[in-house]
């Protein structure tokens, strides 16, 4: 009689378990590019978070940034002014954001350059990166008549049709705005208008960003509109400041939840200003939402007022205490200063504020120049906009405050 082999079952049951293991290794298959990846044939790069997938463009953006670098540098364009941002946006079909970079760059074009000469060479340099001219038209650039050449993409992103501008560039034409000038009519004084309280909505951003005239945006920080207002104000040619919140001496009144005060350590102090500067693009200068017990404390301004300096900017005082010590502070240790010379609405009506308004050009005339804060509100943007014929056949010229520091 043959011997049983008692091994044959462990044998089969032994493949059956390798086989069932190696079977659950395997991953399944997707339709989806995994976390990180890009899909054939697109220009983002797809990374999967909790809040959704993000569509990164900022490989492509960089492609198209040195494109344009290119054409600048052999053209021999003049850039004088240059701001770089990462942006992101919803998406709107599905959950998620779509990023990239941005720059917006100021170019001096020599008055024997063309600007179809300027675009045709622009448009032949990014065509190889997928890059394109997406639209041309006159603009404003802090107070200057420029041709302005959005560079972008446009692309189709899961049923949405989106359009991405990576490169702003402003054309300031040498000679272009001389004639607009007249002999013999020099102003006679200077005024300076600081609205302050950009990011706590939308509608005064597109009121301010259409005035035709030099505004400084102060904008406040970590508010839903904050980095809205900060660009919109630069591409509309204005110059941005941030509104940055110190301790008022009522508690009650204090606005933001994240304000410097007396009782923060001078570490804590400088870490908070830091992270407010970084947190809005394209500042040049700073000034003081609230802080009237703050901007009295010269130890709390000098903490403040050293990281000011080290980001190179400056300060303007908007005295909402007179026993401020900002101006001086600033000026013991270097820092380039103003200081705010009349509100302009208290009163948030109109004629009130047209009233303020007339009263800060007796005082531009008096004193040869005036700075002047109002609020990011349509009542105040009505109010500036209708009265600038006015300030100006008074003989006084509209200025950045960046112009008042010294």
């Amino acid at each position: 009689m043959a011997k049983r082999n008692n091994r044959a079952p462990w044998i089969v049951a032994l493949m059956v378990l390798i086989t069932v293991i190696l079977y659950f290794q395997i991953p399944e298959k997707s339709n989806q590019p995994p976390q990180g990846s890009q899909e054939p044939g697109a220009r983002y790069n797809l990374e999967k978070t909790g809040a959704g997938a993000i569509a990164d463009f900022t490989a492509s953006s960089r492609k198209i940034h040195n494109a344009v670098d290119g054409v600048i540098a052999k053209s021999g364009l003049k850039v004088q002014d240059i701001k770089e941002f990462n942006k992101e946006i919803p998406r709107q079909q599905v959950e998620g954001t779509i990023r990239w970079h941005t720059r917006q760059i100021m170019i001096n074009v020599q008055a024997n350059t063309t600007g179809e000469n300027i675009k045709q060479l622009v448009s032949s340099g990014v065509a190889g990166t997928g890059g394109e001219i997406v639209e041309a038209q006159p603009d404003n650039y802090q107070g200057l008549q420029v041709e302005r050449l959005d560079i972008g993409l446009r692309d189709n992103l899961g049923g949405d049709e989106i359009k991405i501008i990576t490169d702003r560039l402003y054309l300031y034409y040498e000679g272009a705005n001389a004639s607009k000038s007249k002999p013999g009519s020099a102003a006679k004084a200077t005024m300076a208008l600081v609205i302050d309280d950009f990011g706590y909505s939308y509608e005064p951003i597109s009121a301010f960003a259409g005035i035709n005239r030099p505004i400084t945006f102060a904008v406040i920080p970590y508010r839903p509109h904050s980095n809205e207002a900060a660009a919109r104000g630069i591409s509309s040619g204005h110059q941005v400041i941030l509104h940055l919140p110190l301790e008022p001496l009522a508690a009650a009144s204090q606005s933001e939840p994240i304000t410097i005060g007396v009782a923060m350590s001078d570490a804590e102090i400088r870490e908070t200003a830091s992270k407010a500067i970084q947190s809005v693009p394209g500042i040049i200068g700073v000034n003081n939402h609230q802080g009237s017990r703050a901007t009295a404390d010269r130890r709390v301004m000098r903490q403040v007022l050293s990281v000011i300096k080290s980001n190179n900017l400056f300060f303007l005082d908007s005295r909402t205490n007179s026993q401020s010590v900002g101006v001086e502070a600033a000026g013991q240790i270097g820092v380039r200063s103003a200081a705010n010379d009349i509100f302009l609405d208290n009163e948030n009506e109109v004629t009130a504020v047209k009233r303020q308004i007339r009263t800060a050009c007796d005082m531009a005339l008096r004193d040869g120049s005036v700075i002047a804060i109002g609020h990011a509100r349509m009542t105040t943007a009505e109010a500036v906009q209708s009265m600038i014929p006015e300030i100006e056949n008074k003989g006084i010229k509209l200025v950045f405050v960046s112009e008042m520091v010294r």
